[in-house]
């Protein structure tokens, strides 16, 4: 049975409507952590797997125009049904009862591991969530984790995706080019042609305010985004928000700009910026994904409360204590339109 996304919640969300106080530390840490699952709104289900359709623009009915006394002509849409599908986090972790009762700790040592498996799980889930092929055995990869949107729009025919949600900028925004002799391809013309190419994107999402979308880039992409504009010397549809922890928020019309961050070594970017794409010099691109989120766009589900549950102390050896993370997720994209993909020089 399909579930009724209408009423999916974020974490954050969530975290408000909790009375549990695990619930809402761990959305606080993932939040800190700038996560990208906290932007994910999440129903939750115990099914294993969702089956849904898609409409395509070749299957849409045709209206009839017609004259008085005329009988009506026979129209049917043909929907294309897709399957996505949950997938676990399973980790146990367990803590020796001595250092439990050790009365000089600074910190309890259950709540320090619980910490740091989360920050470990932000980097993992970014990385998973750009960047997972789950045809493929290189390290970072998992056939038992969701296809990443990079995957998703590589392959953008196996998930009817338009082949124009994924374009490549003419823009040239390495420092060198921005700063650069003023002419028709460096400086504020460089600038400029690559906010026409961001809002390219946002007109082929159906989006043209950005509405419900997320920007998701590399910190080197974003440095370049913000020098573009300063080149440009307005804001060009820019601005500065806050976050509820009081963060700066950056903002193209209505869509929120994001850096999706580092993988677990603290040095490769999620995103490369170093990246050989047809039509720009090679190694020197780097990609931003947009993605829409809300009803009938990207949701997900989960099988219940990202957090940890305690075990208590084993009963088979007696001396260690257990704290469970058991979580399921899936994600749900019935619209052929809700991702989209810029390429873009920024070296």
């Amino acid at each position: 049975m399909a579930i009724e996304f209408n009423g999916a919640l974020t974490l954050a969300d969530q975290a408000i409507l909790s009375n549990d106080p695990l619930v809402k530390e761990i959305t606080k840490s993932l939040h800190q952590t700038w996560n990208a699952i906290k932007d994910i709104p999440f129903f939750t289900s115990p099914s294993l797997k969702q089956v849904g359709v898609r409409y395509l623009n070749g299957n849409i009915p045709q209206p009839n125009w017609t004259g008085i006394n005329t009988e009506p002509a026979s129209v049917k849409g043909k929907p294309k049904s897709y399957e996505e599908a949950m997938y676990l986090v399973r980790n146990k972790i367990t803590v020796d009862h001595v250092l439990l009762d050790q009365p000089n700790n600074i910190i309890d040592p259950v709540d320090a591991q619980i910490k740091m498996f989360l920050e470990g799980f932000a980097y993992d889930f970014n990385d998973k969530y750009i960047n997972n092929d789950p045809t493929s055995s290189a390290i970072g990869n998992s056939a038992d984790c969701f296809p990443g949107l990079k995957y998703r729009l590589d392959n953008f025919n196996a998930y009817d995706i338009p082949g124009e949600m994924s374009i490549t900028s003419t823009a040239d925004i390495s420092t060198a080019n921005l700063f650069a002799t003023a002419s028709a391809t460096t400086g504020a013309a460089a600038a400029n042609r690559l906010i026409a190419d961001f809002q390219y994107v946002l007109d082929n999402m159906n989006a043209p305010d950005g509405d419900g979308i997320v920007a998701y880039m590399s910190e080197q992409a974003k440095r370049q985004v913000e020098m573009a504009i300063r080149v440009m010397g307005i804001g060009a549809g820019f601005d500065i928000t806050q976050d509820s922890y009081d963060r700066p928020v950056e903002k193209y019309k209505n869509v929120t700009i994001r850096v999706v961050g580092r993988k677990s070594d603290g040095v490769t970017p999620v995103i490369s910026n170093n990246q050989t794409i047809s039509g720009i010099t090679a190694g020197t691109a780097s990609q931003i994904y947009f993605v829409r989120y809300g009803s009938g766009y990207v949701q997900g589900w989960q099988s219940g409360p990202f957090k940890p549950t305690y075990l208590g102390l084993s009963k088979e050896n007696g001396i260690m204590h257990n704290v469970l993370f058991d979580w399921g997720a899936g994600l749900w994209i019935p619209h052929v339109r809700a991702l989209g993909r810029l390429n873009v020089k920024v070296n």
